[in-house]
């Protein structure tokens, strides 16, 4: 893999902004492949509660795709990218489906309850797609069936539970940002998300490190490094060290319709995406 990881296709009608969005609709299913001499690009998505968005880590720019428009306003809190670059979406109730060129979402089913409140998603390289509630709760989405089922739960462990979402990438290392479930009211994520890795099937936890951000909603992989996208208002996009778990600001992003930095609820990049480039 040369250079970096992502493109946000701004050749394709899109031009840069000053406030680091940018308009134009990508060409989704065409920059996620992973085969052929271009297995380097794999395209990092992000979202709010109701608009997807790529992101194009070489220009830090965020380029708008489009409004998910789930039905009767179903607020979206995660994604995940499957290696045939599906992309999935959950909300508390249901699951979909997200076009990559409009956003829009199809629901595949009702979504019954992971735990207490579903706000991670991944997909694994075998296809299996997983999600986790607030309170440390794993259970695999089984989407096969139709409506796809959510199978028995498994329990982190290490009282540990994700502060918003997990991401795995090609060897099967699964990064999640995380916090401990002793903090009083959940002061660990509000103030400080932990990096670890999460072994699937089994729940075991293995602490990598202190991020220095809070609220780190969405979880990604891309030049060696895992992205964190906060849903503190701030817009804040960080790298984050996969052996220190130690935060870098990587680029702040705001609305251009409120002139408010976004809130981000999720993210997700293909399965396939290797570790090391």
């Amino acid at each position: 893999m040369k250079h970096l990881l992502l493109i946000a296709l701004l050749g394709c009608g899109a031009s840069p902004r000053g406030d680091g969005l940018v308009d134009g609709s990508p060409h989704g299913s065409g920059d996620g492949g992973g085969s052929g001499s271009n297995s380097g690009s794999y395209s990092v998505y992000a979202h709010s509660d109701t608009v997807l968005y790529v992101v194009d880590v070489q220009s830090k720019a965020l380029n708008k795709i489009g409004p998910f428009n789930a039905p009767s306003n179903d607020v979206i809190t995660d994604l995940a990218v499957a290696p045939d670059n599906t992309i999935y979406v959950i909300s508390n109730t249901a699951i979909y489906t997200a076009d990559p060129n409009d956003g829009h979402v199809t629901k595949l089913g009702s979504l019954s309850a992971c735990g207490s409140k579903g706000v991670a998603l991944t997909t694994t390289p075998d296809g299996k797609l997983w999600t986790g509630d607030f309170m440390g709760t794993l259970c695999q989405i089984d989407t096969t069936q139709s409506p796809p089922v959510v199978l028995a739960p498994i329990s982190m462990t290490s009282n540990m539970a994700l502060s918003g979402d997990f991401v795995a990438v090609a060897d099967g290392t699964v990064f999640g940002t995380a916090y401990k479930k002793s903090d009083a009211a959940g002061q660990g994520t509000q103030n400080n998300n932990l990096l670890v890795k999460v072994d699937i099937p089994t729940g075991a936890v293995t602490m990598i490190g202190s991020t220095g951000f809070p609220k780190l909603f969405g979880v990604a992989f891309a030049a060696g490094q895992v992205f964190g996208f906060t849903h503190d208002g701030t817009g804040h996009v960080v790298t984050i060290d996969p052996a220190s778990g130690v935060g870098t600001l990587f680029g702040t992003f705001m609305d251009p319709q409120t002139n408010a930095g976004i809130s981000f609820a999720g993210a997700g990049v293909s399965s396939l995406v290797p570790i090391i480039e």
